[in-house]
């Protein structure tokens, strides 16, 4: 439907009257925290949609990141470091440079005094303050005496956040111990560019004045303009290397914190995940008075009188507007309020409540309709409770004959029509809270009703039929489909999309929903039996594949042991057992790890790890098992390469893939291992001569109870070594992957590698 009629026409008093309630809630909504922090994080969307500048931001970051850590230590670091740092930034022309560090704690005084003595020297040092939280309070953290005197300016590096935890704003001036004082940005700002900050400051009513004395009892809250391109930055070690440091020439230049575990990070409207350094806010609110880019916030009145008119323009505009037309309209006057109010923001810099403005186009429709909704619900009960007046008075005067009890009639009707709705709500509400598939079919098979878990697992849809005939297609052979019959009950078990069900069915009488009577239709799905039973059998083809053959070889030199003591092969055997237990406990381990893994009692280690050691170690304990299948075990890597993983898990897989080398290998050849390392990851191959597996096997090889074809009857197992291997080998971050070859198969797994840890084990070797 498009426009129409109102059958019922309001007048403009009623619009005004919704109107104001669609105002009133769209502000009382806005106080819920929820909502409220959604609509101001709506509003942060602009910063991070909105293009980049076209210039290239003049503030350079210098940042005492990891590298430097490395370097020089960990922080905090000498004074004499600090002043070489400022003092190699102020040989490097530097416009001005801002300290981003509390200078709060006195070190030795030769350090100190050489710090005081290299902000002398260049007098374009500006320094910090803050407010710290103490045991009697919070108070501000002022830098030491002969600091303040020394450096060319004292600012604050105070932070206000909003309700949601984001910082949007900057207080201009605070009112300190010494009196009032600029924010650090500001300082650094005035001495670089004293006119444009002045008429930054101007275009906010803040004027631009010396006299510490002034007190600052409210602090006025700037906007901070965030530009989305990324400031030039340059790592301390950098600067105090001596590198070239031309292009500082004339800029501001702005030393703070680069890790996440020193200096203060809060969230902007610019972070997702991590929050941004408080060296990189001083950044923007610098280059935002230098470059003259401005926020501002709506007044208090024009954002009430633009809430205001959305409200009522929501309200006529729905009023006259029905189905999918309304629709449309909802989602166009949406973006459209959105559009404007991120375009009001590119153009003329000031930030629209777009978030209480689209609430309202929201809440509108609900409200219009609920009205339209009562006044129709008033209308029919007017309407009925005037005729019931009429039949009254029709019986007293006798216009009704005696035997007429139309009145009565009528409201023994209302009342069957109160109950039988209450009891089709209650049936309702029990049969969709059950987690069991319940079905109800007529004498001839036709669905009559079901709950939406029986409409889900069938993939019912509402305009298509459904029949008792089709249901047994789907879930039992051709020889069972008589058992689908209303004459008896029957229970058994069935898939459906491979999922298994109780099925129960059980003859419904004759009811007035199904005169005839029909069937009763109830499924409950076994998945935890099934996965309990998986378990089970994976861990009976575990003891009998993967830990019988050690088994065997320790018991078999146990017996010669025993019966033959004076045997040559006796002086091999107590150093075979200690082997293939050494083997059988790798299993074991390797087995339940993956298990714990699993269940999500073990978490991955994060150790560093040498992959060759391991390999080394697997081949030392599994070659009796390839001398015995005369085979010889061949190792070849290319250097060292390490890895962030778990070694028992780690070890457990290669053992997994050397052992079934082993096994369906060719008596007289080699199994040949290999660990090389490319492009961010590490592949360690194993590979065998023996007959190939079929390409139509590969893709499911590493699937629990899987067996390729190409396996002999002979070769018994369960086929679960290669669904562990592909467990861990995911686990770390890697995969595996399997290649049939004319004449033998190759197995790799594939681990992630990060540059530079061969020198790490290297070192640590």
């Amino acid at each position: 439907m498009m426009a129409r009629d109102n059958p019922n026409p309001q007048s403009w008093k009623q619009a005004f009257a919704l109107t104001v309630i669609l105002f009133v809630l769209v502000i009382g909504l806005a106080t819920i925290p929820v909502i409220r922090d959604s609509q101001m994080r709506l509003a942060d969307t602009f910063f991070r949609l909105a293009p980049a500048p076209h210039d290239r931001s003049r503030v350079v970051l210098v940042l005492i990141d990891d590298q430097s850590l490395r370097q020089y230590g960990r922080w905090p670091w000498s004074r004499t470091l600090l002043a070489q740092l400022t003092r190699n930034l102020a040989q490097a022309g530097a416009g001005a440079i801002g300290l981003d560090i509390l200078l709060s704690e006195p070190q030795s005084s030769g350090a100190d005094k050489v710090l005081a003595q290299s902000f002398q020297e260049n007098a374009r040092t500006v320094i910090v303050d803050k407010i710290g939280s103490y045991a009697d309070g919070p108070n501000w953290i002022e830098p030491l005496p002969e600091f303040s005197r020394s450096a060319a300016a004292v600012g604050h590096a105070q932070a206000v956040l909003d309700v949601d935890g984001v910082c949007r704003r900057f207080p201009a001036r605070e009112l300190t111990l010494d009196g009032a004082r600029w924010a650090f940005a500001v300082e650094l700002a005035r001495r670089t560019d004293p006119q444009q900050t002045s008429a930054f400051l101007a275009s906010y009513g803040i004027p631009l004045w010396d006299d510490a004395s002034v007190s600052v009892a409210k602090p006025i809250l700037v906007p901070i303009a965030f530009r989305r391109d990324r400031f030039e930055t340059i790592s301390a070690h950098a600067v105090l290397a001596g590198d070239d440091l031309a292009n500082l020439q004339g800029k501001p230049v702005l030393l703070g914190f680069g890790p996440t575990e020193i200096g203060d990070r809060l969230s902007t409207p610019l972070t997702t995940e991590f929050p941004a350094p408080g060296v990189e806010i001083h950044a923007q609110i610098l280059d935002s008075i230098l470059s003259a880019r401005k926020i501002y916030e709506t007044p208090l009145w024009v954002a009430t009188a633009l809430l205001w008119f959305t409200c009522f323009s929501v309200v006529m505009i729905f009023r006259k507007w029905r189905g999918w037309a309304a629709v449309w309209l909802l989602v166009s006057m949406e973006t459209g309020v959105y559009a404007g109010a991120f375009l009001t923001f590119l153009w003329f810099s000031h930030i629209l409540p777009a978030g209480s403005m689209m609430l309202a186009v929201i809440a509108g429709p609900l409200l219009v309709y609920t009205a339209d909704f009562v006044i129709i619900e008033r209308s029919v009960t007017q309407q009925l409770l005037g005729l019931r007046s009429w039949l009254a008075l029709q019986k007293k005067n006798g216009s009704l004959g005696e035997g007429t009890e139309l009145s009565w009639k009528l409201q023994l009707l209302q009342n069957l029509q109160t109950q039988l709705g209450s009891r089709y709500e209650l049936h309702k509400v029990l049969l969709e809270s059950t987690q069991d598939l319940v079905a109800i079919f007529d004498e001839d098979g036709n669905l009559l009703l079901n709950n939406q878990p029986f409409a889900a697992a069938c993939h019912l849809q509402k305009e298509t039929g459904f029949t008792l005939e089709q249901l047994r297609s789907r879930l039992l052979p051709t020889e069972d489909g008589a058992q689908l019959s209303r004459d008896s009950s029957m229970e058994r078990e069935a898939y459906l999309d491979e999922e298994l069900y109780a099925i129960r069915l059980v003859p419904l009488p004759s009811t007035a929903l199904a005169p005839g009577g029909g069937t009763i239709v109830t499924m409950t799905s076994l998945r935890t039996r099934v996965e309990r039973d998986r378990a089970r059998a994976e861990a009976l083809g575990f003891i009998t594949h993967e830990l019988r053959t050690p088994l065997v070889s320790i018991q078999g030199f146990a017996e010669l042991m025993m019966h033959y003591p004076s045997s040559p092969s006796f002086a091999g055997a107590p150093e075979t057992i200690f082997r293939e237990s050494k083997r059988l406990l790798a299993l074991i381990n390797s087995y339940l790890d993956v298990l714990r893994l699993d269940a999500g009692a073990k978490p991955v280690s994060s150790d560093l790890v040498d992959l060759d050691s391991i390999i080394d170690q697997v081949l030392d304990i599994l070659w009796p098992l390839a001398n015995a299948a005369k085979m010889r075990l061949q190792f070849e890597s290319g250097q060292p390469a390490a890895i962030i993983g778990d070694a028992p898990l780690l070890s457990g897989a290669v053992l997994n893939l050397v052992s079934n080398a082993i096994k369906y290998g060719k008596a007289g050849t080699d199994v040949e291992v290999t660990c090389l390392y490319g492009e961010g990851e590490v592949v360690v191959r194993v590979c065998n001569v023996g007959d190939p597996i079929a390409l139509e096997d590969i893709p499911r090889l590493f699937d629990a109870y899987y067996r390729a074809s190409n396996v002999e009857g002979s070769n018994t197992g369960w086929g679960l070594g290669l669904a562990f291997v592909k467990r861990i080998a995911e686990k770390h971050g890697g995969s595996v992957r399997a290649e049939s070859q004319p004449g033998g198969n190759c197995f790799e797994i594939h681990l992630p590698f990060r540059a530079g840890m061969a020198a790490v084990v290297k070192e640590a070797v």
